[in-house]
């Protein structure tokens, strides 16, 4: 059986577009529906209850007791839950494979019969014992549902045939409700962390340490750009990434760099509970690239670009790895 996890906040609006194509699925076999809000406040609970009265043993409703707070949180509970066998009255037994769903998106028909067949493919070549983590491409469509881009690969230069330790630790190019695992991936998801940036990076990473990353270069399904969502999809060029810098006035050129260092602390302290977790269990040379990642922290700016360019610790295309080499923040010994 596929367990597919859809994890909700005040979703309304785009919720019941999104269960119809996750009910609707070509997928031949037994998969089950895992929906879980995480204190809503509009009327996304009664569209869940509803689901579950409409559909029977297909819908499976998860009351956690508690909110999380963050879409981070709310996922890696439900998967550490899973992980760890706490939910009360769940088919363990039959659980196969895990999928995330995004409650505003929008699946096509194959989307889990595409990474099922693939997950199958590659526990064939690694062996089930081997973590693995399967994502695809996707289209990107606006809040009404007009397509913008037919990939977000290309929509945005993701760098989604790179899956190496090193590139993951400051790049995330492997989206969350684009995710399919297996369950030796999900063990390791027993530990709950106390801090994640992204949750769809903390499992490619997981994925990445210990097993193998598979990429479908297929759109699966259709990513919604919108005002609410929390990073959204950019088109990538390197022109328009530069004019948009250089047209930015002085404060917005501050208020942008800002949120760019902020982003790279809460990447810092990302690795740091990753070394906390797992440390241990790394194989000695990402346990290296870890420790040389951590140490962009504290270092000069020129060391900070010798160790990026060591151990490949930068975002591709290169232009963005230029630009993370220029604007990383100072090492606390250049810090005014």
């Amino acid at each position: 059986m596929q367990i597919i996890v859809l994890c909700t906040y005040n979703g309304e609006k785009y919720l019941r577009e999104q269960i119809q194509s996750l009910l609707t699925q070509d997928y031949s076999g037994e998969f089950l529906l895992l929906l879980s809000d995480d204190g809503s406040t509009d009327g996304t609970r009664e569209i869940l209850q509803k689901t579950k009265e409409e559909c029977g043993e297909k819908v499976f409703l998860y009351d956690k007791g508690e909110v999380s707070g963050s879409a981070w949180k709310h996922f890696l509970m439900i998967l550490s839950a899973l992980a760890n066998q706490t939910i009360p009255n769940f088919p363990y037994e039959k659980m196969e494979y895990i999928f995330l769903s995004d409650q505003d998106d929008l699946c096509f028909p194959d989307k889990i019969s595409a990474l099922t067949e693939a997950l199958r493919e590659a526990e064939k070549r690694y062996g089930k014992s081997c973590p693995l983590l399967c994502h695809s491409d996707m289209e990107v469509i606006d809040e009404k549902g007009e397509k913008i881009a037919d990939s977000y690969f290309r929509y945005q230069k993701m760098p989604w045939k790179k899956d190496s330790f090193s590139n993951l630790l400051i790049q995330n190019h492997v989206t969350g409700a684009a995710i399919g695992i297996n369950q030796s991936l999900l063990s390791y998801l027993k530990k709950r962390p106390d801090f994640v940036y992204m949750h769809d990076q903390w499992i490619a990473l997981l994925a990445a340490a210990f097993g193998h990353i598979v990429v479908l270069p297929k759109a699966l399904y259709a990513y919604r750009q919108h005002g609410n969502n929390v990073l959204g999809a950019k088109k990538g060029s390197a022109i328009k990434e530069l004019e948009d810098r250089l047209g930015k006035s002085a404060k917005e050129r501050a208020e942008s760099d800002k949120r760019a260092e902020e982003g790279y602390f809460a990447l810092f302290r990302q690795g740091r509970e990753f070394r906390r977790l797992y440390g241990e269990e790394l194989s000695e040379a990402d346990r290296s690239v870890l420790d040389a990642f951590l140490s962009l922290e504290r270092v000069s700016r020129i060391q900070q670009i010798k160790t990026m360019l060591q151990y490949k610790i930068y975002p591709l295309p290169f232009y963005r790895a230029i630009g993370a080499m220029l604007f990383l923040p100072k090492g606390e010994g250049e810090r005014g």
